[in-house]
């Protein structure tokens, strides 16, 4: 398959794909998943690549590929405090001084104190990830 642009791993935990999932990669790319597929599989910075195909760019983890494409609009923090979840237009302090505010409904209780966060933009839309799981943001 293709032609391997990168070969490495995840930075921290993988936890298989789905909608959106956001990958960074221990050469400080990030990369999004690109289309809608679900797949669980828990790992600790597994080796992953990144191949290049027919002009389109795959991730292949634990024997799986999904299709990603590179984001570089990419914000790096943690909430300063708690995070409860998403409950609909919660906003979220970060440890960076930035507010930022769910905009769609989506309720997804998860507790962790200061978790690393990242926003990408997908698209125009900024994604937020915590703790493996996403909602889509803007910034206050």
């Amino acid at each position: 398959m293709g032609r391997e642009i990168y070969s490495g791993r995840i930075v921290s935990d993988f936890e298989g794909f789905d909608e959106n999932a956001i990958f960074k990669l221990s050469n400080g790319t990030f990369w999004v998943q690109a289309r809608y597929e679900y797949w669980y599989h828990y790992a600790y910075m597994p080796e992953a690549k990144i191949i290049e195909e027919n002009g389109h760019t795959f991730l292949a983890v634990a024997g799986r590929t999904i299709q990603v494409n590179r984001v570089y609009d990419v914000i790096e923090s943690n909430i300063d405090g708690k995070f409860e979840g998403w409950k609909g237009k919660t906003q979220y302090r970060l440890t960076n001084g930035q507010i930022w505010q769910q905009v769609e409904y989506k309720y997804e209780y998860k507790y962790a104190f200061r978790p690393e966060v990242i926003i990408c933009n997908v698209n125009g839309e900024y994604i937020m990830s915590v703790e493996g799981s996403r909602a889509v943001v803007r910034k206050v």
